[in-house]
């Protein structure tokens, strides 16, 4: 990372400049305060000699007659030169307090710069630290957002193939389907014409009259003199029927309990003879449509005959 935030970049030289400058400051000021505080004592001092001096000239003679003696006089200008020494000892003193001070100084400041000289390695090393750890963790961030995009283009192509899975089965079903029910269709079709021909072909063998009806769903019709077909109910949707047959013969119902289209009823007189046949060839909601088939040497009903009903009926 080239562009490190401010915020990582203390202001390491200001800071050092300015401790340096009032560490330098106050010792200058201390500096100062004590060379006026000993020249101001030198000048009390050198004040106070010169002043006894004139005094001691001016007032000898009452200086020897207070005294009483040449030998106190002695004594004082002894200890007034041993002032003097002590003066003078006390400004060398003074000198190498200020030698002392200066070589202090120096140190002061050798210290200070060394102390900045640190104090500005660690801002650089704290400042090189904190940009790896920052370049680290964006790094890895990168590395992460990199990894999640490629996992969620993975995604994406996943659920593209499995939608154009989906889409290629869906369509085969749909066709497979299609042609199955193509084939019932074609197949059912088929059995119907296959059972109307059969039917048009008995109808052609066997000498027969037919006899078309169309009754309402609860109707009562005689379709030929001793034969009475009444239709209860219709299911169009699976083409079937039920209802029943009056023989007036022989007083005897034949019950037609879910009776599917195009499946012929066959039912015959006792003492022999061709049989009749029912065929219902469409039922709808209301109605059923159909034929029946009659000999033709048995159109005159007989009184005391009997009739029984056989193959697809139901009593």
């Amino acid at each position: 990372m080239d562009n490190v935030n401010p915020m990582f970049q203390p202001r390491e030289n200001d800071w050092a400049e300015y401790r340096g400058e009032n560490s330098e400051g106050d010792h200058r000021s201390g500096s100062k305060a004590l060379w006026v505080f000993v020249l101001l004592l030198v000048l009390v001092l050198g004040a106070c000699a010169y002043y006894g001096y004139s005094a001691w000239k001016k007032q000898n003679i009452q200086l020897g007659q207070l005294f009483g003696s040449q030998g106190t006089v002695s004594a004082l200008g002894q200890r007034v030169d041993t002032a003097e020494a002590k003066l003078h000892d006390l400004s060398g003193g003074w000198e190498g307090v200020g030698q002392r001070m200066t070589k202090l100084e120096a140190k002061v400041e050798g210290n200070l710069r060394q102390s900045r000289t640190y104090a500005e390695t660690l801002t650089q090393q704290l400042q090189r630290q904190i940009s790896a750890e920052l370049d680290a963790r964006t790094s890895v961030l990168d590395a992460r957002l990199r990894q999640v995009e490629s996992e969620q283009t993975a995604q994406r192509s996943q659920m593209t193939q499995v939608e154009a899975d989906l889409k290629q089965d869906i369509k085969q079903e749909i066709g497979s389907v299609r042609e199955e029910t193509g084939r019932d269709l074609s197949g059912v079709r088929q059995q119907v014409e296959t059972n109307s021909h059969d039917v048009g072909a008995l109808s052609q063998r066997v000498d027969r009259e037919r006899v078309d009806f169309e009754l309402t769903k609860g109707q009562i019709k005689e379709l030929v003199p001793g034969v009475t077909l009444r239709v209860s109910g219709t299911n169009p949707m699976y083409q079937r029927y039920r209802g029943s047959l009056w023989l007036l013969q022989d007083h005897r119902t034949l019950w037609l309990r879910d009776q599917s289209v195009h499946e012929p009823v066959r039912f015959f007189h006792k003492e022999g003879g061709e049989p009749y046949e029912l065929v219902v060839t469409d039922v709808t909601q209301k109605a059923a449509v159909g034929y029946l088939l009659v000999p033709a040497q048995q159109d005159d009903v007989v009184p005391g005959q009997r009739a029984a009903a056989l193959v697809s009926g139901k009593e």
